[in-house]
C-alpha cells in the first residue's frame, strides 16, 4: 500500500513539473526582413512629407509595381515615382507629358535597379538604387530642360544616358503579423547618391541637382501573387481600353 502511495505521489510530482518547468524549445524566430520583402508589390498609396495623399498624381501615367528578388535585383514601373522623389513635385509636374517617351511600360520595358539589406535579420531600413534610362539624347535633353537642371557632364559617352539614384537608410516596416503589407519611408535619415558610370563601370558623381532636395514621402505597398509581367500587361490593356 505504501509503495502505491509513493508511486502516486511520484506521478503527481512529474505532472506538476511538466506544467511549471519552462520548455527548453526556443520560441519561433521572426522571419528575416529581406525574406518578407522578396516578391512582387504594388504601391497602393503615396503620401508626401505633410501626409497629403499624392497617389493619383504620381500614378496617373501607370501603376507602380516592384519586383524585389533574392539576387538583389529590382524590376519596376517606379520610374515616375523616383523622378518625383529626386526632382520634387513642381519639376515632376513639368515632365508628366513626357513620361510615356521615357518609361515604355506598355512595351514591358521595366525600370531596373538593385536593393541591398542586412540579410537574415529583422531590420528597419534598406538601400534601393534605381537606374533612370533615357531612350535618346534628344529625349534626355528635353526632359532636363523641363526639369531646369544641368545635364550630366559624361553625356559624350553613351553610358551617360543612364543615371543611378541610390537611397540609403530607407525605412521599411513589414512583419509576420501582416506579411502582405509593407511601408517604406524616405525621411531626413535617408542618404541619397546620384551618379553616372564611366567606360569602366566606375561611378561618376552627378551634381546636377542637390541630394538634399529629394522628396520625403511614405509609400504603402501590397504584395501580389501575379508576376510583374502579368500585372504590367493587365495595366497596359486597361490603359489601352481607356484610350479607345
Amino acid at each position: 500500500m505504501k509503495s502505491k502511495k509513493l508511486l502516486f505521489k511520484g506521478i503527481i510530482f512529474i505532472l506538476m513539473a511538466a506544467l511549471f518547468i519552462p520548455s527548453c524549445e526556443d520560441p519561433e524566430e521572426p522571419t528575416p526582413t529581406n525574406e518578407l520583402m522578396e516578391g512582387v508589390w504594388q504601391a497602393t498609396a503615396i503620401y508626401d512629407e505633410d501626409g497629403v495623399d499624392i497617389t493619383d498624381s504620381i500614378m496617373a501615367f501607370f501603376p507602380c509595381f516592384f519586383h524585389l528578388d533574392d539576387m538583389n535585383s529590382v524590376n519596376s514601373t517606379a520610374g515616375p515615382l523616383f523622378m518625383y522623389i529626386v526632382y520634387g513635385p513642381s519639376r515632376f509636374i513639368n515632365i508628366t507629358s513626357k513620361l510615356d517617351e521615357v518609361f515604355k511600360y506598355a512595351d514591358i520595358q521595366l525600370t531596373e535597379g538593385e536593393w541591398f539589406i542586412d540579410k537574415n535579420k529583422v531590420v528597419d531600413n534598406f538601400t534601393i538604387e534605381i537606374k533612370m534610362m533615357f531612350p535618346t539624347m534628344q529625349t534626355m535633353t528635353d526632359i532636363f530642360d523641363l526639369l531646369n537642371v544641368d545635364l550630366p557632364e559624361i553625356l559624350d559617352d553613351a553610358m551617360g544616358l543612364v543615371i543611378y539614384h541610390k537611397f540609403k537608410f530607407v525605412s521599411v516596416d513589414v512583419g509576420d503579423e501582416n506579411p502582405d503589407m509593407m511601408v517604406w519611408e524616405l525621411t531626413d535619415a535617408v542618404v541619397p547618391t546620384y551618379n553616372t558610370k564611366d567606360q569602366y563601370g566606375d561611378p561618376v558623381t552627378y551634381s546636377g541637382i542637390s541630394v538634399d532636395e529629394f522628396s520625403r514621402c511614405r509609400i504603402v505597398l501590397e504584395k501580389k501573387t501575379k508576376s510583374i509581367i502579368d500585372l504590367v500587361e493587365e495595366a497596359a490593356g486597361k490603359k489601352a481600353n481607356e484610350g479607345n
